[in-house]
């Protein structure tokens, strides 16, 4: 009788307990959010594991001085780049080298992305004898590609890097035509090459001021006056393309790309000798100028771009420049 009881007060305590969960609306599961982009495929160490290889090909390549070397680890603008530093170093017999470039990073920033190109910027340490800072800019075309230097410039002295989102949650990729900036990089990579020489031009406006076109503006200038007794100075600055970028932390870009610049001199007063000295010399030779000659240059720049409705301006954050040839017109 007490076995059968016990049973009878289970079986309600059961049916109870089965009829209070069927009155409850079942459990939701709520999946996490989808992240904007996917995370990023190269942590820390391995970016700087990709970045000793990149620093290990270009020593190699300087050691012969052959730019063909560098091409598993460094490709166009710094590939041709670093050309015209080994040209420059062979017409000037050894007296003009390439700049010392290393790797050992002390700000990476990875592309989150689950296409490709997938980028990686890295900001250097200064090295021993050198308190520069450089930029660097690696793109990966595709799955089976290696990763490879695609540009690089010089961090300005009074720059300063701005923030990114952690290495382990990664940045967005951006491209040359990118919205959601306060200018497309192709527009102010524009902007930059009208303002290099002209501090009137509508570009001046939308950057803030840096030591690298001041020094532009300077050096043009004191070119003028030490060629007016004899002739004339002029510079041209074109826009190349952009070849690198990355999102920053507060939606605006960290971009890179190159300029052109062809530089002529010409004489203009009968009589008066326009001479010639320095890198000018080294391809053409130091004799006076009988009618002009003309020197180009290429140079790659890092910019930071705002974001859309920032009040802020672009800035130039990095730039380098070689002179890759020169020759007399008559």
């Amino acid at each position: 009788m007490r076995r059968t009881r016990m049973a009878a007060v289970g079986a309600m305590l059961a049916a109870a307990l089965l009829a209070g969960c069927s009155e409850e609306p079942a459990p939701t599961l709520t999946p996490p959010p989808v992240p904007e982009y996917a995370p990023p495929a190269v942590t820390e160490e391995h970016a700087q594991e990709i970045l000793d290889d990149v620093e290990l090909t270009i020593l190699e390549a300087d050691a012969a001085g052959d730019a063909e070397l560098l091409a598993p680890r460094v490709t166009g603008a710094a590939q041709e780049f670093r050309r015209a530093e080994y040209n420059l170093a062979s017409v000037s017999g050894g007296e003009s080298g390439p700049k010392k470039l290393w790797t050992d990073s002390a700000l990476t920033v990875v592309t989150a992305t689950d296409g490709w190109p997938r980028s990686i910027l890295a900001v250097s340490q200064p090295t021993a004898g050198d308190t520069r800072r450089l930029l660097l800019g690696l793109v990966q075309d595709g799955p089976r590609d290696p990763y490879r230097l695609v540009a690089w410039s010089s961090m300005l002295p009074s720059a300063t890097t701005p923030t990114f989102p952690a290495a382990s949650v990664g940045t967005a990729p951006v491209t040359a035509d990118q919205a959601g900036l306060s200018a497309t990089p192709t527009e102010a990579l524009t902007w930059l090459a009208a303002s290099a020489t002209d501090i009137e031009s509508e570009g001046s406006a939308h950057f803030a001021d840096d030591p690298y076109r001041e020094r532009v503006r300077q050096e043009l200038a004191d070119l003028k006056q030490a060629a007016e007794a004899a002739g004339e100075v002029s510079w041209e600055w074109t826009p190349g393309e952009i070849v690198f970028g990355v999102g920053t932390a507060d939606g605006g870009a960290l971009v890179m790309g190159t300029l052109d610049t062809v530089m002529t001199m010409r004489k203009t007063i009968d009589g008066a000798k326009l001479n010639l000295g320095g890198e000018w010399a080294w391809f053409v030779g130091g004799d006076p100028v009988d009618a002009a000659v003309t020197g180009t240059y290429k140079t790659m720049v890092t910019l930071y771009i705002p974001p859309a409705g920032s009040e802020d301006l672009i800035q130039l954050v990095g730039a380098e420049r070689v002179m890759t040839g020169a020759e007399r017109v008559e």
